[in-house]
């Protein structure tokens, strides 16, 4: 099986957030990504399973290694809610 690739709209998609929360981990080193013809940005799979490993606070993990999708979502989207919180704000005030 051939390993997974993610675009940055594809795993923004996945993660339930918005492309700029991508581009903010790429660009903060916490997303290892390659570039395609020095332009595309892609994140192998492997990288986002790590990512969402090391992402899931200690005190969301069932206590046998084998934990269920619903659990690992939830971690992820605990994670994803932390990092666009810290994201400022872009839009212009009026």
């Amino acid at each position: 099986m051939a390993p997974r690739i993610h675009s940055v709209a594809t795993l923004a998609d996945h993660w339930g957030c918005s492309t700029d929360t991508i581009y903010a981990l790429v660009k903060s080193g916490e997303l290892p990504h390659f570039k395609l013809g020095g332009k595309l940005i892609r994140i192998r799979g492997d990288e986002v399973e790590r990512f969402e490993c090391r992402s899931i606070p200690s005190e969301g993990i069932a206590a046998s290694s084998s934990w269920s999708g619903t659990n690992r979502d939830d971690a992820t989207n605990m994670r994803l809610e932390r990092l666009i919180e810290r994201q400022p704000s872009r839009r212009a005030s009026t």
